[in-house]
């Protein structure tokens, strides 16, 4: 009986890369994907006041890049003066690729030349391509001021729209923490395809 090489080849080579795919979202740090029940549930509390600050409709952009390791900070969208005493404990974003990313909350420091980041998720891989809602593990505690922003260490997997007057700072350096110089960064006008949900502590 002949035997086709190409089509066995063909076959193994698909199958060790379904595995190495599984493998690579499998040992992301946090599963990046929340079930539609859990978001609901989270949702739905009637005793529960819950806001969002980002873009509202995250299947609306117009542009991506594919740039490596650049942390964004978005300094257009602020928290408001009630957010005294509340955390983000969810987001929500669109994925143009499975590459990983990461949530960041930064404030500037006194002397308004540092950012610094008061709070972070772990670092996430998509559960798809398109629109992904992620419940963060742990809260981040916000104030007044806070800014948000993310890290793609990889490629460029959240897209934006370009928009005239738009301020966003981005930099091609590594994520540092606490604190990043302000003039490492440089202002672009892109507003990503992202948004956080916060919550009030004080019930």
């Amino acid at each position: 009986m002949a035997i086709n090489i190409d089509r066995l080849w063909f076959r193994a080579t698909s199958i060790q890369s379904l595995l190495l795919f599984i493998f690579f979202t499998g040992c992301s740090e946090e599963n990046a994907g929340s079930t539609n029940s859990e978001w609901e549930a989270l949702f739905s509390q009637a005793d529960l006041s819950i806001d969002t600050v980002g873009v509202r409709n995250v299947a609306r952009f117009d542009s991506s890049s594919n740039h490596q390791g650049l942390v964004i900070v978005d300094r257009q969208y602020t928290f408001p003066d009630t957010v005294a005493g509340g955390e983000v404990f969810a987001w929500e974003f669109f994925a143009e690729s499975i590459d990983p990313i990461k949530l960041i909350m930064v404030k500037f420091d006194d002397s308004g030349e540092l950012f610094e980041i008061i709070g972070e998720s772990a670092t996430i891989v998509p559960s798809k391509i398109g629109v992904n809602q992620h419940i963060l593990q742990e809260p981040i505690p916000i104030f007044k001021g806070c800014m948000m922003g993310l890290f793609q260490p990889k490629g460029g997997t959240i897209p934006f729209s370009k928009i005239r007057g738009y301020r966003t700072f981005i930099t091609a350096r590594e994520l540092e923490r606490p604190f990043m110089k302000r003039d490492l960064f440089a202002m672009y006008g892109w507003r990503y395809a992202m948004r956080v949900f916060w919550r009030s502590t004080k019930l």
